[in-house]
């Protein structure tokens, strides 16, 4: 649609996470199907109504806020089933924003009905936000001054585990990315479900970290206008490395936000670098508006 509103060309990107989104029309489920849902919702109530009214408050939070680019860094959906998927997919087509201007990646909810739920999304009601979304090793997306490079880390796992899984042919992948990429003078940005940051304990790490972990914190490490957008922690996190300069940046949950009061991070592109934009700023935009 020419005339539809949509993103900005400007050099910002807005950061979603953690949607989990249900069915906007549920068909009677299964009491394994049922009981799951539940148990991976822990504690959230299963209102598909409110969850889609969230996303849609936060999707036109990140338009109005001047953003190029919208990144949702995973847990789409409760459990990934295709109802889910289809949802969500509607949400995102009703706010008239570029498909092309969306990426979109998978976290651990988003596997846990089958392993191919994610390449059925994809080839399916997502289709069209294919091109910008992690399709596939070695992903480039070029936007808002940036090279995104968008990873598939959900594993197929039973929902009483959270892990992520950053597979050696990823990561080769990924890394070779890196280094075609990095030094031409913007921020390469790494878009991944899980932190990199191991947890600790050891048996925290193995219910809800990323396995392969150290093999983005090893690129952090030696290429310095590589950045990581996360999600999964529910929370915002802002972490630097030894110069002081943050490169990890977390997303709060979007089933967390108030119902009126999207929480959506912003980020600027200035040279290789990625900031973040104060939310007391965006906070007092919204107020004058």
């Amino acid at each position: 649609m020419q005339n539809a509103p949509t993103l900005t060309s400007s050099a910002a990107i807005a950061h979603l996470s953690d949607l989990h989104m249900l069915e906007a029309r549920p068909a009677q489920a299964r009491s394994v199907l049922e009981l799951s849902m539940r148990f991976a919702a822990l504690g959230q109530a299963p209102t598909p109504n409110a969850r889609i009214a969230r996303l849609a408050a936060a999707v036109r939070a990140a338009r109005d806020a001047g953003a190029a680019h919208l990144v949702i860094s995973g847990d789409l959906t409760e459990l990934g089933t295709a109802e889910q998927f289809e949802t969500l997919a509607e949400v995102l087509l009703d706010a008239a924003i570029d498909p092309e201007r969306v990426t979109l990646i998978p976290g651990n909810h988003d596997a846990y009905t089958r392993a191919d739920a994610w390449g059925r999304a994809l080839d399916g009601p997502l289709a069209p936000f294919r091109s910008a979304s992690a399709a596939g090793h070695g992903t480039v997306v070029e936007r808002a001054r940036a090279f995104l490079l968008p990873l598939d880390v959900a594993c197929h796992q039973h929902f009483t585990r959270a892990a992520g899984e950053l597979t050696a042919g990823a990561a080769d992948a990924l890394e070779s990315r890196v280094r075609d990429l990095s030094g031409r003078g913007r921020p390469v940005v790494i878009v991944v479900h899980h932190s990199p940051i191991a947890h600790r304990p050891r048996a925290w790490q193995w219910l809800h970290g990323l396995r392969g972990g150290e093999r983005i914190l090893d690129l952090l490490a030696r290429f310095p206008d590589v950045h990581v957008l996360h999600g999964h922690l529910h929370h915002e996190v802002e972490l630097s490395l030894d110069d002081g300069r943050p490169r990890i940046f977390g997303a709060p949950a979007v089933i967390d936000d108030p119902e009126h009061s999207p929480r959506v991070r912003i980020y600027e592109s200035s040279g290789s670098s990625l900031r973040s934009r104060p939310t007391s700023s965006r906070s007092e935009q919204e107020l004058a508006a």
